[in-house]
């Protein structure tokens, strides 16, 4: 793998949010880039934490960001070799708190994202804390924490970077069943972003009732923005110029509970339309009626390549849904939808 195509780096987080990164780049990176670069572990990983976002959003974790890359029409003649683009997070509670490993992935191939995160969470994040500890144990105030962690992501990038380029395999989890609880409207275009959701009404019962399987409508409105936005920054400050990103995939956990975006989108000239559909998985006894991955997909792309009417796929994915859309694009009215979707009573 030619490392000028790669795009790699390794955050870690201690129990006070203290901010550990190794980051690859190229010895040709302006110095105003490597000075930007400094702050991309902190924007990477300040949603990761959920601390202020909503009351129940406290304990869930950001799991998996996936985007697909387009191409830039007026720069098809300095193409970007790079095909996938994710990050995956490894979050360890203990009784001193909770730790983050946030990698932040970016190569020419189809990567089996599975096998990276195994050696996350089984290897490279124990390895970490179970040095620290044996080191703190023997070594005392003459433990250096700055120089260890350096050391340990170094050693996480190298078995990273190792696993890149095996080809991707298919798992069960794309036969998983989920529930639709919301469906994400976004349209951005040179004059005008606008962006909206659609749900419950409030008065039905289910909108409350589902409210304690995943973080929040307000968390989960404003993700796909600010990743999808914080990967065109960070490709930019790779010069992967020629490309820009598009939200694919984010996944969320809370010990047992799971939450998932998942969206589609099609480009004309200059403007992007997207659909993204909020799932939970069918696995309690309140919820028993759901779809899998592929069903989802291919209802959002009838909407963007065959035309369908959002509100005739809406009934199809979730009949329980208003054709009422909430804006989610200011803070006025995020507040709205934290006011009045979010509230419990």
């Amino acid at each position: 793998m030619e490392n000028v195509d790669l795009i790699l780096g390794l955050f870690f987080s201690d129990e006070n949010n203290l901010v550990f990164d190794n980051i690859k780049f190229s010895e040709s990176m302006s110095d105003d880039a490597r000075e930007k670069l400094k702050m991309l572990s902190f924007k990477f990983l300040g949603p990761v934490f959920l601390t202020a976002a909503s009351e129940e959003g406290k304990s869930w974790k950001i799991q998996f960001i996936e985007s697909s890359l387009s191409l830039l029409q007026e720069r098809t003649r300095e193409v970007d070799i790079i095909q996938s683009f994710f990050n995956l997070n490894s979050s360890v509670e203990s009784e001193h708190g909770i730790t983050n490993l946030f990698a932040l992935i970016g190569t020419p191939y189809t990567e089996d994202k599975k096998i990276i995160y195994k050696k996350m969470v089984e290897y490279i994040h124990p390895s970490i804390l179970q040095g620290r500890y044996a080191n703190k144990a023997l070594l005392g105030d003459e433990f250096k924490f700055n120089r260890f962690i350096k050391e340990e992501l170094s050693r996480g990038m190298n078995l990273i970077e190792y696993y890149l380029g095996k080809s991707r395999k298919i798992y069960w989890e794309e036969q998983q069943m989920y529930y639709c609880v919301g469906i994400m409207e976004r349209i951005i275009s040179n004059k005008e972003k606008e962006s909206y959701l659609y749900t419950f009404d409030i008065d039905n019962p289910l909108r409350k009732m589902v409210l304690k399987y995943f973080p929040s409508y307000y968390v989960m409105a404003i993700l796909p923005d600010y990743y999808e936005n914080l990967v065109n920054e960070t490709l930019t400050l790779f010069d992967k110029t020629s490309v820009y990103s598009n939200i694919r995939k984010i996944e969320l956990i809370q010990q047992n509970k799971k939450a998932v975006y998942l969206e589609e989108n099609i480009i004309n000239k200059n403007s992007k339309k997207s659909y993204g559909v909020i799932l939970i998985p069918v696995d309690n006894n309140e919820i028993n009626n759901g779809n899998n991955i592929p069903f989802y997909k291919k209802n959002l792309r009838l909407i963007l390549d065959v035309n369908k009417g959002l509100k005739e796929v809406m009934l199809k994915i979730n009949p329980d849904f208003k054709f009422k859309k909430w804006a989610t694009i200011s803070d006025e009215n995020l507040n709205e939808i934290r006011a009045y979707i979010d509230n419990k009573n």
